[in-house]
């Protein structure tokens, strides 16, 4: 008899077809998937696994999903997750209700879209992040929060230094080109026009304006860790509007 795992809760049911509803999470038949026998807990399977930078939802399959079904951003904000992902790092799904309940509240919060640089020794690597605020005015501290599986995070936490880059309302094709895919796959400066200050820690020429960042405190806050730095250095380039999430749905 074939067996079906729950991509979300883990649950194994069994028959010729994955059943109308999961008993345990209550997600339907599509987010389930055959295997051939019981997978091993946190076993890692052959299936690509994307990660929602907005909301940390795990998706499955050979492509990012069309929209994330928890807070409704499209593929370009999703990452390929390359390391092990246990039960404890993926989140849980809401009922179909409880989504259609939480999404217009979800979409109320009003933040931006940012570029934060990385660097390690003498390598650079950069992501979309929209959890970037501002903490202290004197001295400035600004607080971001990095994802444990990123690349960015790995040279956030050698190197203690990074740059916020903030981006105008004509550069959402940086957004795609940052969440889109893994620096452990691809170079995402190569091709880009950027320079190094005082951290070492990469600045888009072409950004609205930027700050960079000396770290002083790491809150481990369980998928997560907040960083918070010391502005220790920053410029800002014209007047041109910032793009914020509200934009960038409006126009993605």
């Amino acid at each position: 008899m074939k067996k079906w795992l729950c991509t979300v809760c883990g649950y194994i049911h069994q028959g010729d077809k994955p059943p109308d509803e999961c008993p345990v999470c209550g997600v339907g038949p599509e987010m389930f998937e055959e295997v051939a026998d019981e997978p091993k807990k946190n076993e890692q399977t052959k299936t690509k696994r994307w990660r929602c930078t907005i909301c940390n939802y795990i998706h499955k399959g050979d492509t990012p999903p069309d929209e994330c079904p928890v807070c409704g951003v499209g593929p370009e904000l999703f990452e390929e997750v390359t390391e092990e992902v246990t039960e404890e790092e993926t989140i849980e799904l809401m009922t179909e209700e409880e989504k259609k309940q939480a999404k217009p509240a979800i979409h109320k919060f009003s933040y931006g879209l940012f570029v934060i640089g990385s660097k390690s020794k003498d390598k650079v690597n950069g992501q979309t992040a929209n959890t970037a605020f501002q903490i202290t005015s004197d001295p400035a501290k600004i607080a971001i929060g990095i994802n444990k599986n990123n690349l960015t995070w790995q040279y956030i936490n050698e190197s203690n230094v990074f740059t916020v880059n903030f981006l105008s309302q004509d550069q959402i094709d940086s957004i795609k080109h940052f969440g889109f895919q893994s620096g452990r796959k691809v170079d995402k400066f190569q091709d880009m026009q950027f320079v190094n200050k005082k951290t070492g820690a990469p600045v888009l020429k072409e950004c609205l304006g930027y700050l960079e960042c000396q770290v002083e405190h790491k809150l481990d806050v369980g998928t997560h860790t907040i960083f918070v730095g010391q502005v220790i250095g920053g410029e800002s380039f014209g007047n041109d509007e910032p793009l914020t999430y509200a934009y960038y749905r409006a126009h993605k």
